[in-house]
């Protein structure tokens, strides 16, 4: 048995060594007879040649190139069938080994819209002249630039030896062709859309401008479209005459083409078909030239996409309106109802007038929508959850919940006359200004709220009570109590009202940088020479070495006094010191002194004259502020400065922390002066700081010149007039400002102006808090004892 399980092993293993021997065997003799047979199809005589031949074959084709030695060499017969599989031999030549390549790299676009591929909606091209442009141009930007972002003018300029010149108006979008020739006009603007907004728009409306678009309908339009579905979108309203013969045999059926005087709606995919065609839109234009725009566009478009104007999508509800105006036009309910345009137009006041109609149709609209969802809540109100109830009005925030009892909004009682308790130190005061309009008008309302309730059966006798809250969440709320007459008889009836905030906006200001050169003026006295030397080498660390874009202005006033000894020749020989050492940062920050004679009066308004003098020193563009000696100078405040101050449009006017008596907050260790409630507080009686552009100041002033004349030299200092009661109210910059600018005066509190504590200013509200100056009183009460 040992004998015959050998036997078979061994037998196992010959049949596995035979197999794989024929196998090794087979592929070898396919191959040769596969090479026999592709190097026989070269030519009839190479059958009788071996196998080894196709060396020689190859050697002598070397020279060839690589796309004709394959196809000679893998060229089926018209027998044989093509093996897909089938070795390929490649020129040796062409079998080089690459450099390493370097890895791919996906650049990222700036903005996600563009790697999407998202676009705006609409673009607006105007077909106009250069002489419509303060009219009609003006017109359509007013009109149709609130709705519409992308708006372009497109005019013809010709030569100026022609007489034609640059339009000289202040709009933008204008884009002049020097092609003077009319019938390519709006060919030259496809022609730039396709070179400047192809890839940025949607759809593409192309107007003259003898027409009102309204801009409302037009959007809500185009929003209305479904790319997927209505890919290629070509609508206008279709030419009313039914043929036209041109001059050169050529015979057109209008119906096909729309209306530029209407507008037409091209979607990006039309446009894109333009670009292809646009070259035989030129050519046949030229060659069958018609004096008509729409007819030369038209013919272009209809070339193009092989279908007729319509003023409606297939398989659509989206239909274009626009209308004619009537020879006796009249505003009616009906007439703007979904209409895109209106055409022809030609005096800019009635594009106006139809606009203010078609705004005021929209305001009724929406209001007329409010009203309605206003009654929808207000009935399904008593389904909503107890915890959860609709407020009052609807839509409104239901107002401020108090977290404590001292934060509950206090109810102002008033009369017609008066409010009562209206603050803690008050307890009576007159309605006045603006109050007195406000509750005029809560009367007014709430009065002819009854006689449209009652149909007029009763007759109002007074004002029984009235209460007032403000809520900064929700407005001014008013409960009133109303007496009428009812014959003999006296009816109370209570009215609750509100005035709910308007929506919250951020205005739009120009643009400001922090690259402004800041001046700093600082005025020096006999009292506060000291301090203007600390102050300096505090310039010198913050601005000097720092090379900030800064000037600093030392004001020295001199009185008869003072004419002996130079008193401020310490501060002069500081400004020397400082220049020399910071030598490479003049030309950026840099230290110069005006030094003005003063008379010893005691007059408000000096203050407003030594302004005068300073800012003669400067240009219109300059950028003054004003400081204090008691001011820590830091780069973060000049920063605000520079933000906060714009020219033309803002005044500011920091409100600075100053410090406590620091022996208060010090006594048992040193701490650092911090914004803290401990350390000081916001003075808000401090109007010294300052900052505005030399060009605002002088407007100012030149409105105030009448009730105080502006000075213009030092002597005349000596000469002021006698102030009266209201030149009297001059005695700061920014009250100047407010009364006599039209400018916004920023007043805020400024966390980066500190202002150091000085016995100087005689004042008891900067000693302490009233908690410090408590502990203070009760420690010297101990010690007495």
């Amino acid at each position: 048995m040992r004998y015959l399980s050998k036997l078979s092993t061994c037998c196992r293993k010959a049949n596995n060594n035979g197999f794989l021997i024929g196998m090794i065997l087979g592929l070898i003799i396919s191959l040769l007879f596969y090479q026999m047979s592709s190097i026989s199809n070269l030519d009839s005589s190479s059958e009788s040649k071996t196998p080894w031949s196709y060396l020689s074959l190859l050697h002598e084709n070397l020279s060839m190139s690589d796309y004709e030695l394959t196809n000679q060499i893998n060229r089926p017969s018209s027998s044989d069938q093509v093996d897909e599989y089938a070795p390929k031999l490649k020129n040796p030549s062409s079998l080089h080994i690459q450099d390493s390549k370097q890895p791919w790299r996906f650049t990222r676009p700036r903005y996600y819209f563009t790697e999407l591929g998202i676009r705006e909606k609409l673009f607006l091209g105007v077909l106009t002249d250069p002489e419509h442009l303060h009219s009609r141009g003006v017109t359509f930007n007013k009109t149709a630039g609130q709705f519409i972002e992308k708006i372009r003018y497109f005019i013809t300029i010709g030569d100026s030896e022609n007489g034609n010149k640059k339009p000289n108006v202040s709009l933008s979008g204008i884009v002049g062709f020097t092609d003077t020739r009319k019938i390519l006009k709006p060919f030259h603007v496809v022609k730039y859309i396709i070179d400047n907004y192809l890839e940025e728009y949607d759809y593409y409306y192309i107007v003259k401008d003898t027409s009102y678009v309204n801009a409302r309908q037009l959007m809500n339009l185009v929003e209305s479209f479904s790319v997927g579905i209505n890919k290629d979108i070509y609508l206008g309203v279709p030419i009313s005459e039914k043929t036209l013969e041109s001059s050169n045999y050529i015979s057109d059926n209008l119906i096909n083409f729309c209306s530029l005087d209407a507008g037409i709606i091209i979607s990006n995919s039309i446009m894109r078909q333009l670009k292809k065609n646009l070259d035989w839109c030129v050519k046949n234009t030229l060659l069958y030239s018609s004096s008509d725009d729409d007819v030369n566009f038209g013919r272009c478009l209809y070339y193009t996409t092989k279908t007729p104007c319509s003023n409606k999508l297939f398989r659509s509800n989206q239909v274009f309106l626009s209308k004619k105006v009537p020879a006796e036009f009249e505003f009616t309910s009906y007439f703007l109802d979904d209409l895109v345009s209106v055409y022809p137009i030609f005096d800019p006041k009635v594009i106006y007038k139809l606009h203010a109609y078609a705004a005021a149709r929209e305001l009724k609209r929406i209001e007329d929508e409010i009203i309605k969802l206003r009654n929808e809540i207000s009935s399904s109100a008593h389904f909503s959850p107890v915890t959860n109830k609709t407020t009052w009005p609807v839509g409104i925030s239901p107002g401020n919940k108090a977290p404590g009892r001292f934060d509950i909004l206090r109810w102002n009682f008033f009369n017609e006359t008066h409010v009562f308790m209206e603050t803690d130190f008050d307890n009576v005061a007159p309605l006045v200004g603006s109050k007195k309009l406000e509750v005029d008008f809560v009367l007014k309302t709430a009065k002819k709220l009854i006689k449209e309730k009652y149909d007029g059966k009763f007759k109002f006798d007074k004002l029984v009570n009235g209460y007032m809250k403000f809520d900064a969440s929700r407005g001014m709320d008013y409960i009133l109590d109303l007496r009428f007459g009812d014959g003999n008889n006296k009816v109370v009836k209570r009215v609750e009202l509100c005035k709910p905030l308007g929506k919250v906006e951020l205005l739009p200001v120009p643009y400001v940088t922090e690259n402004t050169r800041v001046h700093l003026v600082l005025i020096v006295d006999k009292d506060n020479v000291e301090e203007a030397i600390k102050f300096m080498k505090n310039y010198g660390a913050v601005c000097m070495e720092k090379r900030d874009k800064t000037t600093l202005m030392l004001v020295f006033l001199y009185t008869d006094s003072t004419k002996v000894n130079d008193i401020y020749a310490k501060v002069k020989t500081q400004v020397v010191n400082l220049t020399e050492k910071y030598n490479k940062s003049k030309d950026l920050s840099k230290i110069i002194w005006l030094s003005i004679q003063m008379p010893e009066v005691d007059d408000p308004r000096v203050k407003i004259a030594i302004t005068d003098l300073i800012i003669k020193k400067f240009s219109p563009e300059s950028l003054i502020l004003f400081v204090q000696t008691q001011m820590e100078l830091t780069t973060d405040y000049l920063n605000r400065i520079r933000m906060n101050t714009i020219s033309q449009w803002q005044v500011f006017s920091p409100i600075p922390f100053v410090e406590y008596n620091p022996n208060l907050y010090q006594a048992d260790q040193k701490i650092n002066f911090d914004l803290n409630h401990n350390h000081g507080y916001y003075d808000k009686s401090n109007y010294q700081s300052i900052s505005f552009y030399v060009k605002d100041y002088r407007s100012a002033r030149r409105a105030s010149e009448k009730l105080f004349p502006v000075i213009h030299s030092d002597r005349e200092i000596k000469q002021l007039p006698t102030s009266t009661s209201s030149a009297k109210e001059l005695d700061s910059v920014f009250k100047l400002f407010v009364l006599f600018s039209d400018l916004h005066v920023f007043r805020a509190i400024e966390p980066a102006l500190k202002l150091r504590y000085s016995d100087k200013n005689n004042c008891k509200s900067l000693l302490g808090h009233r908690g410090q100056l408590a502990r203070l009183i009760d420690e010297y009460q101990k010690q007495v004892r």
